[in-house]
């Protein structure tokens, strides 16, 4: 679902990770590095406590503390985004920050990237035309919860076939 769109913060690149995390000021520590590869290799949105999983298959004794300290870390120096989830418990994080939106899927808890040129304009020209007092946005991102749709659905506006 991710359509090209222009970025505003720096897309993940193939940089090795010692290097990406001292372009953010931030010093290559053994631990910075195994996080940041968790959170890189992990599917979707992971959570905290996914990256500490992954991350104490190399260094066990690593407590969920320090995973939380070092993933807000990389939020604040930007090379990673938290991201809400609908049941609110807890917090998951984004590698790639670059302008997209989020769908939520009440069903499977699972976060779906997605972008749309179109629907960013709009909401770019509404801000433009109605303007918020005191207020100057930079960048927006929308998370839309829902349930994903696996099978052929009935209209609304169509009746139940007999069948």
């Amino acid at each position: 679902m991710h359509a090209s769109h222009t970025p505003v913060f720096p897309a993940p690149t193939p940089e090795p990770l010692p290097q990406r995390l001292a372009r953010v000021g931030l010093r290559a520590t053994r631990q910075r590095v195994l996080i940041l590869d968790g959170l890189l290799t992990l599917p979707g949105h992971p959570t905290a406590e996914q990256v500490h999983q992954h991350v104490t298959r190399q260094v066990p004794s690593i407590s969920l503390g320090t995973v939380y300290k070092t993933l807000d870390s990389f939020v604040a120096a930007g090379l990673t985004r938290r991201v809400a989830s609908a049941e609110g418990s807890s917090r998951r994080f984004d590698a790639d920050c670059t302008e997209h939106h989020h769908l939520f899927c009440t069903n499977t808890q699972e976060i779906i990237d997605y972008c749309d040129p179109q629907l960013d304009a709009l909401i770019r020209d509404f801000f433009a035309t109605k303007g918020l007092p005191d207020f100057q946005p930079r960048s927006f991102s929308l998370h839309i919860t829902g349930d994903k749709v696996t099978g052929p659905q009935l209209r609304a506006d169509e009746p139940p076939s007999a069948g």
